[in-house]
């Protein structure tokens, strides 16, 4: 009996957004104002016409160095919540150093390599 309850229920949980979905849909097809012109029609941003197509190719320039900052923001709050976590421990201190290191070392690759620099 109890297993019939509980089948009863979850059939419940997983009809009722269903049931909402179909409402929502129903009331906006009934509801929608149904009046189009060239006007509502247009692409709108700002109240500027767009300037070129959505689809042309996006320098991937941007994304790297937003990347690049997300990772050695992310990791010199790594530095300084480890730091704080050091008790003079000389071999914390060094594990700390050698990752400072890595990090220094990525970051003049990609100086050396032309990645932090912006397109002009």
């Amino acid at each position: 009996m109890a297993s019939t309850e509980s089948l009863l229920f979850v059939i419940g949980l997983a009809a009722g957004p269903i049931v909402f979905l179909l409402v929502m849909l129903g009331a906006n097809a009934i509801l929608a104002p149904k009046h189009p012109n060239a006007l509502k029609s247009s692409a709108y941003e700002c109240g500027i016409e767009q300037a070129a197509s959505p689809w042309r190719p996006v320098n991937i320039r941007f994304s790297t160095v937003a990347i690049l900052f997300v990772i050695f923001d992310a990791e010199t709050v790594l530095l300084f919540a480890v730091g704080s976590q050091i008790r003079g421990s000389v071999a914390d201190g060094i594990a700390v150093a050698i990752f400072g290191a890595f990090l220094t070392l990525g970051l003049f690759y990609e100086w050396k390599k032309g990645g932090l620099k912006w397109p002009v």
